[in-house]
């Protein structure tokens, strides 16, 4: 399950927040940009329970409205939790990765792109 939304009014410069909960781990990604990029940071949960639970204390500060979650497919093997389209680390899947390098997968061929 991924799912995000993006915050009303900016709070220290993050617009964007994404939930992720995969298998046994429950993730929480951080944008200071709508754009789909890279999260500028991150927290890990135990419980899906806990992160929403921290989302609601520290980014929705209105209180009488119900969040709007938008959901995104879970992303596909070796790609980025934090980026809805299929982007991956440059030779992930080998003995050598290329860290900081990326590729996205379009029309069945993985591509270099940069952020």
């Amino acid at each position: 399950m991924r799912k995000y939304i993006i915050l009303d009014m900016p709070i220290n410069d993050i617009k964007k927040v994404m939930i992720v909960k995969i298998k046994d781990e429950v993730n929480m990604f951080l944008y200071d940009t709508l754009d789909d990029v890279p999260s500028i940071g991150d927290y890990s949960f135990e419980t899906l329970q806990e992160a929403e639970d921290f989302f609601n204390k520290e980014f929705s500060k209105e209180k009488d409205s119900k969040a709007s979650w938008i959901y995104v497919p879970n992303p596909i093997e070796d790609c980025q939790e934090d980026i809805i389209k299929p982007v991956r680390i440059k030779a992930i899947n080998t003995c050598t990765p290329q860290w900081g390098t990326y590729e996205e997968f379009v029309n069945g061929k993985w591509i270099g792109i940069k952020f």
